[in-house]
Parts: C-alpha cells; structure tokens; sequence
C-alpha cells in the first residue's frame, strides 16, 4: 500500500503571476477507535474493552490539559499544544483590552517525535489514477462547455456532468441546484434519479 496524492492549485498571493502547486495526500479511508482499539489490543495482553476506556479517558484527560494552557507530550507519539487565531487585523493602535478581546482558540498543534517518524519508516508515494478534487474552471467556462454538450444531447445527469467538467460529486450537485435555482435548468426526472434539461434561451436551446 502507498501513500495516494494527488496535485491542488496554491492560493495566489499578491503581484504573483505564476501558478504554484502543492501535492496534498487522499487518504486510503480512515480508521476509527474501536478498530485501533483491537489492533492495539492484538499487541498486548489487555482486552478491547480495557483499550477502549484507556483511549476515552486519554481524550478527556488531554482535553483538560490543554484547556488549561499546557502542552502534552505522549513519549513517541509527540506535542500537542493549543494554538490561538486573532479575529480582525490587530495593531500595536488597538487599546490592549480591545486586542484581547479580539483573541480566539484556533485548534491543537502536533509535533510528532522521532519514534513515530521511525515507527512509520520508509513511505511509498503514488499519484492517484481517480480525480480526487474538481478541475477548475470559470462560470463561463463551465457554461460553454455545457452549452457545447447541449448541443449534441437532450439530457444531463450528475454523473456526466461530473464527468463532462471533471468535477467531485458534491461540487456537481452545487452546481444543478445553483442552475435549477437559476432557471437554467429543468429536471424533467425525479426527485431520487433527476434527469436534467435546458430551459428555453440557456445553454444554446
């Protein structure tokens, strides 16, 4: 098994012409508590159940420390540490009462140690063959293809829509719903399995 990538598009900052890309990992699924509880498990003598209350007990117990102000340090596992955000822009003209007010709990930093980063040894990276994240494209451009599309088929569907603009499943229902909503689009299907088509003067009909 390898770790699957795949490529995203950087935010562009200021006067920056070129685009920049970053490669960001699409996970092989997840695995929850009571499965890490009987992997644990197989490694000790302890039951799942007893698993099960130590790792209950380890959330409460680091919650609270960190709720506190301290960092945890579980021996090679790593740091966890609470990190704070700043709502608006602060200024050293911004009275000190005003600015602590403008103070918020952002999340949990981690800081992973060394045996963990030994204990996950040497990784395998693979580009995923699926599309893991929709192309980008402009709302004119998405309509143009659509109007191209439209041009030689009577009717769409979410999954050639998906298809058509290499989109994700949820970025293709905003879509239809944005077009319905619009007066785009008529679903002339049902409501489980819609079959979508032009209305009158859109997408060249």
């Amino acid at each position: 098994m390898a770790i699957i990538y795949d490529w995203f598009e950087n935010p562009k900052r200021e006067a920056e012409e070129e685009t920049t890309l970053h490669a960001r990992p699409c996970f092989n699924g997840t695995v929850n508590t009571k499965t890490l509880a009987r992997l644990i498990q197989q490694r000790c003598s302890l039951t799942p159940d007893d698993v099960l209350a130590v790792l209950n007990e380890l959330n409460e117990v680091i919650g609270y420390e960190l709720r506190e102000g301290r960092q945890v340090h579980i021996d090679g596992l790593g740091y966890f540490a609470p990190t704070l955000t700043v709502e608006g822009r602060a200024t050293p003209d911004i009275p000190l009462m005003k600015r602590n007010r403008m103070v918020r709990f952002k999340g949990v930093a981690f800081r992973m140690d060394n045996e963990l980063r030994r204990s996950i040894g040497s990784t395998k990276l693979e580009m995923t063959r699926w599309e893991a994240h929709s192309q980008a494209s402009t709302a004119e451009e998405r309509e143009k293809q659509l109007t191209a599309y439209f041009s030689q088929h009577d009717f769409l569907t979410r999954r050639t829509l998906q298809s058509l603009l290499g989109l994700k499943k949820s970025t293709a229902v905003t879509l239809l719903q944005q077009w319905r909503q619009a007066g785009m689009l008529l679903n002339q299907g049902t409501s489980r399995q819609p079959i979508y088509v032009p209305a009158p003067g859109c997408f060249g009909r």
